[in-house]
């Protein structure tokens, strides 16, 4: 990500500079570079045991979380249900909810989360005397706003400490209680290049 940030920087002086702008963009190219890192274990955060271990939100989190999203946005856009149409919608709501259960290893998609459940909601509320326009912007507005609320449940993931220093992994015991991390890198170069949209010009900064 900081290569990347670097290239665009680098990119965007070069594009303003009126003697550098058609010059080639400083660049290097890695085709492929191996790397076998040696890191031993020095100590493991618990982790919890309600949550992912990533460190994105439960199921049950995001279910209470979206109900108050949905009332506020049912109260600001003036639509009121009958407790009828309230009982309706918590059922349709708890058998999607139901069918997006995972296994608890695996990280709760939050945006398809969001999206799944305001779409049902919207259905459901359309069969309750909701027009299809005011269903498609309503279904948008809460979409939104229930992904924005969702990211807020997040936690930071399980944090490992390790020992990297050639010295401490020399040190730190048998070859057993070293861990090998195997990473491959490739990185391209960069150049700029005009399009015309909408019979507008525009520049991208687009792999060689």
């Amino acid at each position: 990500m900081q290569a990347d940030i670097e290239a665009v920087r680098v990119a965007e002086l070069y594009s303003n500079h009126p003697l550098l702008r058609n010059m080639p963009i400083p660049h290097f190219r890695l085709p492929a570079v191996e790397l076998d890192v040696p890191v031993a274990v020095k100590k493991m955060e618990e982790p919890s045991a309600a949550k992912a271990v990533r460190g994105t939100p439960t199921l049950a989190e995001t279910r209470v979380v979206f109900d108050k999203v949905l009332a506020k946005t049912l109260s600001e856009e003036r639509i009121s249900l009958k407790p009828e149409q309230t009982r309706t919608l918590k059922t349709a709501l708890d058998r999607k909810v139901v069918s997006l259960t995972q296994p608890a290893e695996v990280s709760v998609d939050v945006n398809r989360v969001a999206k799944e459940l305001s779409s049902t909601a919207s259905r459901t509320l359309v069969s309750s005397g909701l027009d299809a326009q005011t269903k498609a912007k309503l279904e948008a507005k809460i979409v939104e706003l229930a992904q924005v609320e969702f990211q807020k449940l997040r936690i930071p993931p399980t944090r490992l400490q390790v020992l990297v220093n050639t010295s401490e992994i020399r040190e730190a015991g048998p070859v057993e209680a070293i861990t090998r991390i195997h990473l491959k890198i490739t990185e391209e170069a960069f150049e700029w290049t005009s399009i015309e949209l909408d019979g507008k010009k525009e520049d991208r900064l687009v792999i060689e």
